[in-house]
């Protein structure tokens, strides 16, 4: 009908992903319950970043996803790290790289996600670091301190794979990117699924 508002190509995708996850999921004898994607309250977005550490190269990646309450994809990126020394380092560049992204679209009021706990609590310490990572946390510090409304939460693996998947993917790309139109073709499963089973 006339004034009506239409689904993009890419909403309309996953919705029909969503609803086909959904019957197979209910076709299914049992049900298997986990703790999936956690929605924001109303009126914020979800920032969920998750770091990489190669070992072997001692580089690094980060992977961060940007979505509503809805489960609506607003914004991704991915960034390959050359030289890192450890895990906890690729964490805390995730963090960063997590706050850049939302500065970038210029939201205000989010939560972020990590499933790494000591990034948690070395922010709910006002940012104070005495590892490797001291730089990185005092960057986030100042990005922090421009948002007007903003939390960080631990949160397990399962609820962050969309930004564990981005992270792994720049291993094989050694390579940076931001998606702000439509999100890269190699999440939409994982970010489908997630919308499946939003957890209030």
């Amino acid at each position: 009908m006339q004034g009506e508002s239409t689904q993009t190509p890419f909403t309309s995708a996953m919705s029909i992903a969503a609803l086909t996850s959904n019957y197979v999921r209910a076709m299914r004898k049992t049900s298997i319950i986990r703790q999936g994607w956690k929605k924001p309250p109303e009126g914020k977005l979800m920032v969920n970043v998750d770091g990489a550490f190669d070992t072997g190269t001692g580089s690094g990646s980060t992977g961060v996803i940007i979505r509503d309450e809805k489960g609506q994809w607003i914004a991704a990126a991915h960034s390959f790290l050359p030289h890192v020394i450890d895990a906890p380092m690729a964490e805390a560049y995730a963090l960063k790289e997590g706050l850049m992204l939302a500065q970038h679209i210029g939201c205000n009021w989010f939560i972020i996600q990590t499933d790494c706990m000591l990034v948690v609590e070395t922010m709910n310490d006002g940012g104070f670091s005495a590892t490797a990572a001291t730089a990185i946390y005092d960057d986030c510090i100042t990005l922090w301190s421009g948002f007007d409304s903003i939390s960080i939460e631990h949160c397990n693996r399962e609820a962050n794979r969309v930004a564990h998947e981005l992270a792994r993917k720049v291993f094989s790309t050694k390579s940076s990117c931001i998606w702000v139109d439509e999100p890269p073709s190699f999440i939409l499963n994982v970010l489908a699924n997630d919308v499946t089973i939003l957890s209030d």
